[in-house]
């Protein structure tokens, strides 16, 4: 049971304020990209996030880190935030301010040291009923997962990537794609699957849609902040795989080395070995999942 303090009752008081009434609102593109900053009383702690759990509530160790590092930046003359790297990841809030996604610390700290304002960064995020609708208006029923971390975004790992965006588009996205990735999600939407994209990033699923358009790529659906789903709860955890089940009879998940194939029905899995180099990798799924769709024929 967490310690129940003065800053404890006002996180729980604000949620309370806002039960029954929250909402998460899509932020338009021009909001995300000039919004930087807001006042700390227009930020609201996320219920859903552990840090506001009765059980296990704040660390107090953590916020009191962060209130030293402003307070040194603030003796300096360089500011509250200047020894702080992230801005709060926040998503647009009805009906009014954001919701906090990533950095409650941070701004417990800068509400505990009464700080006007904060910075932020407005993403727009995936949540559990866009994955429902999503599943809900999909035409297939089976499913390619992919991680884009692990498999697509190739920056630094030395694997063949696609041709680099011309300016401006390589300005905003830096990210190189993997060399195949938009032929193999051709192919696997022409063989009546649906593609799920998914990155542990705190990141807009706008941003990954635009990111994938200019290489042709347009997924069934985009999980972004993915972790951070794992957190919910298991009611709503429940709810997404009973509605997956129900839609997809086999999921593949792809990985550098194998094709993972999953019977949602009865959970038996198997794996489909990859043959080949790097610069074979989207040939070798295509093959692999050539050989499961001829397998499921006979």
């Amino acid at each position: 049971m967490a310690v129940k303090t003065e800053f404890t009752e006002f996180v729980a008081n604000d949620i309370k304020k806002y039960d029954g009434v929250r909402m998460p609102l899509k932020a338009s593109f021009l909001t995300r990209t000039f919004r930087k900053w807001t006042r700390c009383t227009n930020i609201h702690p996320n219920p859903d996030d552990e840090f506001c759990f009765p059980e296990i509530g704040p660390n107090f160790g953590i916020i009191s880190d962060y209130e030293n590092k402003m307070r040194h930046g603030m003796r300096y003359g360089s500011g509250p935030w200047s020894e702080i790297d992230e801005r709060l990841m926040v998503e647009k809030m009805y009906p009014h301010g954001f919701m906090l996604i990533n950095g409650h610390h941070r701004w417990a700290a800068a509400v505990r040291m009464k700080l006007k304002k904060a910075p932020i960064q407005i993403l727009n995020l995936v949540h559990e009923e866009d994955i429902i609708n999503m599943v809900e208006r999909s035409k297939n029923n089976r499913r390619v997962a992919v991680d884009l971390n692990d498999m697509v975004f190739v920056n630094g790992t030395g694997l063949p990537a696609e041709k680099e965006l011309s300016f401006p588009s390589n300005i905003r996205f830096k990210e190189r794609i993997r060399l195949g990735f938009p032929a193999l999600c051709r192919f696997l939407q022409s063989m009546k699957y649906d593609v799920w994209v998914f990155t542990a990033d705190y990141c807009s699923v706008d941003y990954i849609e635009d990111l994938l358009k200019k290489y042709h790529v347009r997924p069934d659906g985009i999980i972004t902040a993915s972790e951070r789903l794992q957190r919910t709860s298991e009611e709503k955890k429940n709810q997404i795989k009973d509605v997956m089940r129900k839609k997809y009879i086999r999921t593949l998940t792809l990985y550098n080395d194998m094709v993972l194939v999953v019977d949602n029905e009865s959970g038996d899995y198997r794996q489909i070995g990859l043959e080949g180099t790097a610069e074979d990798w989207s040939a070798s799924v295509i093959k692999a999942v050539k050989g499961i769709e001829g397998s499921e024929e006979k």
